[in-house]
């Protein structure tokens, strides 16, 4: 092979390499997820704007993401907190009365 020939293998070679290089730089900002603008935030849906805790913010009664001050339905006036007030009620109700203490259980020494 002539030296001409290497030299514009070379410069073929460099000149890929380096087109490669700008279109994989290119492709890892966009798919960064920590890129800020890119990246969503969970806000309370109380309105206070503070971030929405991911692991016990979620509401099971109305199904809305609270931060750490509005997570309890009474912190955030939530629309089923008579079903929710009622169900622990009725659920304590039934404990107490399985835990009743009758004649027939307790035993005669």
């Amino acid at each position: 092979m002539s030296s001409t020939n290497q030299d514009t293998l070379a410069a073929t070679l460099a000149a890929a390499s380096t087109a490669s290089l700008a279109v994989s730089e290119a492709g890892s900002e966009s798919s960064n997820p920590a890129t800020p603008s890119k990246r969503k935030v969970n806000k309370c849906s109380f309105g206070c704007g503070a971030a929405a805790v991911k692991t016990v913010g979620t509401c099971r009664y109305c199904s809305q993401n609270y931060c750490s001050k509005h997570r309890l339905p009474e912190s955030h006036a939530c629309a089923n907190l008579q079903s929710c007030q009622s169900a622990a009620k009725d659920s304590l109700a039934k404990r107490l009365i399985n835990e009743k203490t009758v004649g027939s259980k307790v035993a005669m020494a």
